[in-house]
């Protein structure tokens, strides 16, 4: 076994899984040009991948308990390596959006299988070396996915046009599927112990948030469907029937997807929400952004990637530099940079109304900064008050809201983007009105994170505070 060789053949998986959120966001006017793609399904190639992601995390990380991290995540490199050929040769965009749910799912499968890696083979200064590897590659997936979408695009390599920012997936897939025996070092994976999915609550979850999502997506172009209306008020029964049923399983000493003691807990239930509205946020307004640069300013791919890079670069700089920011003080770091996020969304509607550019990627760049500057207090005060027997399973309701945010942020404000660009037929105009309401979403993160615990981590909460205490080994 290669401890860091395993690491890094996993970080495979954490790269494409950011990049294929932001390197799709630049080849949304492609798409619509050539699949006749219109907003609701440029919505669902976005938020079905992050749904479908966010869905199977839970069940990522159990069956890496079950059958080995390496094992699973090969299982799921394999998954998401075919769906992205299929993507690349999509002839429609339904069958586009159907290999993006399967993409979805691979990354669901390998994801788990990094964060477990990094808790269970490191210990002490590597564990947290091998967590800052795990930031950086998800940040370096981001921007790469900006740049790269952006130079593929304008390149038009091999004549592929769009096809190339999914067919890019295919030789890094490979890669990673020919290093891992390697990288396992030759050792067979071994099963270590039987865990019971929560199927039923898995599905439950998902009729809950489909019955949510779905009408505001199939909305996106033509106004709010008829049957739009009954399904958002069933998704509320279906949510109370999810909640019932963990209750249920977690008294008869199964294994609930979202252990009920955990939202017992004052501080991770609002940490939760915080980090829902963060995500959301962020995923809404890197979508609009796209289709601002390209569809209303009428930028190139790669002046759209480039234009990007910047808020990403801010973004990734914030969350380095907000541990040594914080010092104890999270809560207070965690409303002051709410608070930034609120005046950034502001200024980027008013910059993208006026008709200096450099106004506007200031803006920008200050909501990248401000919400990287949320990222590690948010994780850290929301984790703090876990107790240890519950640390695993926290560890993975986090992850899971954070992809859930992220989905529901593109179907909300996805649907009020559209919605403005059909009324009006203005982009731009559109853009200052979503970018307006996505400050609810920060304001509401700061009024939360006044109500945060300010207290430390409980005894007996492991030192990263991510994930179960290490162990000695990697169950192969």
């Amino acid at each position: 076994m290669r401890p860091w060789a395993a690491l890094v053949v996993l970080l495979c998986g954490t790269f494409l899984a950011n990049l294929d959120v932001f390197i799709v966001v630049v080849a949304m006017p492609a798409l619509e040009r050539d699949l006749g793609a219109d907003g609701s399904q440029q919505q669902l190639v976005l938020a079905g991948y992050q749904l479908v992601y966010a869905l199977g995390l839970a069940a990522g990380g159990r069956l890496g308990d079950a059958l080995g991290s390496l094992r699973v995540f090969g299982l799921g490199m394999a998954v998401f390596t075919g769906a992205s050929v299929v993507c690349g040769a999509a002839p429609t965009t339904a069958v586009l959006v159907l290999a993006r749910l399967f993409q979805g799912a691979g990354t669901a499968l390998m994801v788990p299988q990094v964060y477990r890696a990094a808790r269970t083979l490191f210990t002490g200064a590597a564990q947290r070396r091998a967590y800052a590897a795990i930031g950086a590659v998800m940040g370096l997936g981001a921007i790469g996915g900006q740049l790269l979408g952006g130079w593929l695009l304008s390149a038009d390599v091999l004549g592929l046009g769009w096809r190339a920012v999914f067919l890019v997936n295919v030789p890094v897939g490979v890669l990673a599927l020919t290093l891992l025996p390697w990288a396992a070092g030759g050792h067979p994976p071994v099963r270590r112990e039987t865990v019971r999915a929560d199927l039923p609550g898995l599905g439950l979850a998902a009729a809950a948030l489909g019955l949510f999502t779905l009408p505001l997506v199939a909305g996106g172009t033509g106004g709010m469907v008829w049957w739009g209306p009954a399904c958002l008020a069933a998704s509320v029964p279906v949510a109370a029937c999810f909640l019932r049923h963990e209750r249920a399983l977690d008294a008869r000493g199964g294994s609930p997807l979202v252990p009920p003691r955990l939202l017992g807990l004052d501080g991770f239930r609002r940490g939760i929400v915080l980090i829902v509205l963060v995500n959301c946020g962020l995923a809404a307004f890197v979508l609009m952004l796209g289709l601002l640069l390209q569809k209303g300013l009428r930028w190139s791919p790669l002046a759209t990637g480039a234009g990007m890079v910047p808020a990403a670069v801010a973004f990734a700089a914030g969350s380095l530099i907000a541990p040594r920011l914080a010092r104890g003080a999270e809560v207070r770091l965690l409303v002051l940079a709410s608070l930034a996020a609120t005046a950034g969304y502001a200024g980027c509607a008013v910059g993208a109304l006026g008709t200096d550019p450099r106004w506007l990627l200031g803006a920008v760049c200050a909501v990248g900064g401000a919400l990287g500057l949320c990222v590690t207090p948010a994780l850290s005060v929301t984790l703090r008050t876990v107790p240890e027997p519950v640390a695993g399973a926290a560890s993975g309701v986090v992850s899971t809201a954070q992809q859930l945010g992220a989905a529901l942020g593109v179907c909300v404000y996805g649907f009020l983007f559209f919605a403005q660009v059909r009324a009006t037929a203005d982009v731009v105009a559109a853009f200052a009105v979503t970018t307006t309401a996505l400050t609810t979403t920060s304001a509401a993160a700061a009024v939360l994170a006044r109500g945060l615990p300010p207290a430390a981590a409980p005894a007996g909460l492991p030192e990263d505070a991510l994930g179960a205490p290490a162990a000695r080994d990697l169950p192969m």
